[in-house]
């Protein structure tokens, strides 16, 4: 990658003109209670705030106050909110078309995104489904490996998060999701730890994946996020993704990678999986795909694409959104922006910097677990004083930070894990400031 023109950066510290929330966001929780299924949003007595816009790193609420964002908003705003570029792109497709019909009148955006996500692919992958979002590129995937395969069981991981659809949440490794809708969903799905999530080794848990894939009911894919994220950003050690290929190779068994969070230069490359050089049967992408318009990608081997049946003029996987032409056209200008402002190498930069000064801020802290991440990928485990998990701790900080002006937020099964991923165009100086904040904050609640 080179870049070939300066990289855009924007951010300022928190400007706060009244407490946080404000009164207009409680007068919106009010409105809002009214009018959306009380199964949506979490809203408490000082959180969450409502937004109104977003430039770069920062946010400002519906009561005028500047804020931080350290999460991009999920991930998604990895060249930071508003691109100048980004928003160039929708405004200019906007004008000319905003709608298109995308598995039969197609638009000429949807091609010109294609091509270009095709030029950042790893050699070996093509053959794109688009879709709206991350689980959409999930139920593609999971729909490709059985067709490819014939086998309907599915191989997952505990902590994994892949959506809450109907197949992408039948092998969501989060209970608490599945739990609810569990007799609609079925039994194909096989749950192993994830390691280093739950004390087990990858030895012994590639061992135990040995099995399952030889046994006569064998699952046709294994589907798997290089490094959790909302699991609570769970690295696995050296090797295991390279033993889990080594695995599905030769017993025809789908290696799905979700870098839905991962993918388009968050971990400080590309994807994720380079670093250990693995190529997948399928990939899932999305989150920064489109840098903040809804975009997500499936794509896959040739031989894994080709059992798709070819279309006789009704696709049997498709949707009114599909290859929308704004979300395309913004998805061609963010890989642009992503090629060409250096945002992979800067978001390694950036990441090795916060992980080196959060180490170094918080290194006496008792209740602080290790720093953990690749990146502008980080998570920060907080712990009770017997070192267990404590969601009550990570609550409390998540809070002290958002009346600071600073968004973070919480991850891993038990909510304990602080999770940052702010924008690879945050100006350095601007997020030193903040961690130096946040590690004010978690002292304060210790």
């Amino acid at each position: 990658m080179h870049a070939n023109r300066e990289t855009w950066t924007h951010g300022e510290r928190p400007e706060l003109l009244t407490a946080v929330p404000g009164p207009r966001t409680y007068d919106l929780m009010g409105r809002l209670a009214r009018v959306e299924c009380r199964g949506i949003t979490w809203m408490g007595d000082d959180f969450p705030v409502f937004w109104e816009r977003a430039l770069g790193s920062n946010v400002w609420d519906v009561d005028g106050n500047r804020l931080v964002d350290l999460t991009a908003a999920f991930g998604v705003a990895l060249a930071g909110h508003n691109h100048p570029h980004l928003v160039e792109a929708a405004t200019l497709q906007t004008r000319t078309l905003m709608h298109g019909m995308g598995d039969v009148h197609p638009p000429a955006a949807k091609v010109a995104f294609l091509e270009r996500l095709q030029g950042i692919l790893p050699e070996g992958l093509g053959g794109a489904i688009l879709g709206l979002n991350g689980a959409d590129a999930v139920e593609a995937s999971l729909k490709a490996a059985y067709l490819h395969t014939g086998r309907p069981g599915i191989l997952a991981f505990e902590g994994g998060y892949h959506g809450l659809l109907g197949m992408s949440l039948a092998v969501n490794g989060a209970g608490r999701f599945r739990e609810p809708f569990a007799p609609m969903l079925g039994d194909h799905a096989t749950f192993v730890p994830f390691p280093n999530a739950v004390g087990e080794d990858a030895p012994r848990i590639l061992e135990r994946i040995r099995g399952l894939l030889a046994s006569p009911d064998a699952p046709g894919a294994v589907i798997v996020e290089p490094i959790q994220g909302r699991g609570g950003v769970v690295v696995p050690p050296a090797g295991f993704l390279s033993g889990l290929r080594d695995l599905c190779d030769g017993t025809r068994t789908v290696l799905i990678l979700d870098e839905i969070f991962t993918g388009m230069g968050r971990t400080g490359a590309r994807f994720a999986m380079e670093r250990e050089g693995i190529l997948p049967d399928l990939l899932v992408l999305g989150k920064a795909l489109a840098g903040g318009m809804p975009l997500s990608a499936c794509v896959g081997t040739p031989e894994v694409m080709a059992s798709w049946p070819r279309t006789t003029g009704e696709a049997i996987h498709t949707a009114t959104y599909l290859g929308h032409p704004v979300a395309c056209a913004v998805g061609a200008a963010a890989i642009d922006v992503l090629e060409e402002e250096g945002l992979v190498e800067r978001a390694q930069k950036l990441g090795d910097f916060a992980h080196e000064r959060l180490s170094a801020l918080l290194h006496d802290v008792a209740q602080v677990g290790a720093i953990r991440g690749r990146g502008l990928m980080l998570g920060v485990p907080l712990l009770d004083a017997e070192g267990r998990p404590s969601h009550a701790l990570a609550s409390a900080v998540i809070r002290a930070a958002l009346r600071r002006g600073i968004l973070i937020l919480g991850s891993g099964s038990g909510g304990h894990v602080l999770s940052l991923t702010p924008a690879a165009t945050i100006p350095e100086e601007l997020l030193d400031w903040s961690l130096e904040r946040l590690a004010q904050c978690i002292r304060e609640q210790v």
